[in-house]
């Protein structure tokens, strides 16, 4: 009978402890009872991957602590691996790995009662996927779990794609934390700031010169100072600014993102007006897929819509809106203007203080 997973995990790890002389980190509970010795490096190396492809991150980790020898089998085998998503927290703080249905996350606290190993089952999009949260105690969270994942990129071959930044109260932190990220890659694919201290706007601004963005750019940030202003830089795909009081009508033109997300916007009537003009001209935003924007309320359409288009119930289009990024049933009359170049046209619909506008 063969032994199961966490038999034969600790009794590798047994096997390879005694001459263990990696760097330890310290971020898993690592096996401590003690079995006959599995001899992973004595197997081919076809066997010895095909034990490794049963274990899980964190046990591969584990694995990888036990001797250099070990760490090199490890970080061999990731090299031929699909590789895993990382998303870093800085609130928490926590590291995400992600591949296909499964997710991987360890966390840090400075909390005794926190520290434990738990695993779930939860829904998501009618699939089950299984969870794993691992929480360790340290008096200095951010500081180790960014020591850990030095060391995990190395041995799983991967890096960190999605950023969720949550401020810290302290300005040094949050640009220490910065420059971390940066040095391990200055272009993530998605990435998240939330922030509700006035005084660290500054802050704010250099995290996006220090860290572009390529997907998906979440702004959550809720106290401006009152003269504000900030540089989306780069073409993030998808901008979604929660409070964005501080994007005025010429900075609008310069975003090139082709999904824009404008709540609690500043924007008039009229250069809401002015910029679908700029659009039907051709002169702005040519990429642009979808816009949904905060207007003065229902009446701001008649101001809005002045301008060449056309009414419309197509049932296809009313579809498209119930989709990504919009999400919405349309329940009242749709317009739909045209480039001046014929190749792309756009529908615009208001729901409530909101304008919705897909192209097409």
């Amino acid at each position: 009978m063969p032994l199961c997973l966490s038999k034969i995990l600790r009794s590798i790890y047994s096997s390879l402890c005694s001459t263990s002389d990696s760097y330890s980190p310290s971020q898993t509970p690592l096996p401590s009872r003690h079995f006959d010795a599995f001899p992973l490096l004595q197997l081919p190396l076809v066997a010895m991957e095909h034990v490794l492809c049963m274990m899980n991150p964190f046990e591969l980790i584990d694995v990888s602590l036990a001797s250099s020898r070990a760490k090199t089998a490890v970080k061999n085998f990731s090299k031929t691996q699909k590789k895993f998503s990382v998303l870093f927290s800085v609130g928490g703080p926590s590291i995400s790995l992600t591949r296909e249905q499964m997710k991987w996350l360890y966390r840090l606290s400075s909390s005794e009662e926190e520290a434990g190993f738990l695993a779930y089952i939860y829904p998501y999009h009618n699939i089950l996927n299984r969870e794993n949260l691992v929480i360790n105690v340290s008096k200095e969270p951010l500081k180790d779990i960014m020591k850990w994942f030095d060391y995990v990129k190395e041995v799983l071959n991967c890096q960190i794609d999605n950023v969720s930044f949550k401020l810290l109260p302290s300005s040094l932190e949050n640009r220490r934390t910065t420059d971390w990220i940066a040095a391990q890659n200055s272009m993530v694919n998605e990435m998240e700031i939330s922030n509700n201290v006035e005084n660290l706007n500054d802050d704010v601004k250099y995290i996006m010169e220090r860290i572009h963005v390529t997907g998906s750019l979440n702004l959550s940030i809720w106290k401006y100072k009152e003269d504000f202003r900030m540089e989306i830089p780069g073409k993030p795909y998808h901008l979604h600014i929660n409070n964005s009081k501080f994007i005025d009508y010429d900075q609008l033109l310069r975003l090139k993102s082709p999904v824009i997300i404008l709540r609690q916007s500043i924007l008039t009537s009229q250069e809401i007006n002015r910029f679908l003009k700029s659009w039907m001209s051709c002169e702005t935003h040519l990429e642009l897929e979808a816009l949904k924007i905060s207007i003065s309320g229902p009446d701001a359409m008649n101001e809005i819509m002045d301008l060449p288009h056309e009414k419309t119930n197509d049932p296809e289009l009313v579809e498209a809106f119930k989709s990504s990024p919009h999400h919405i049933q349309v329940k009242t009359e749709m317009f739909t203007i045209k480039r001046c170049d014929g190749k792309k046209r756009a529908t615009v619909v208001q729901d409530r203080s909101t304008l919705y506008l897909l192209v097409h």
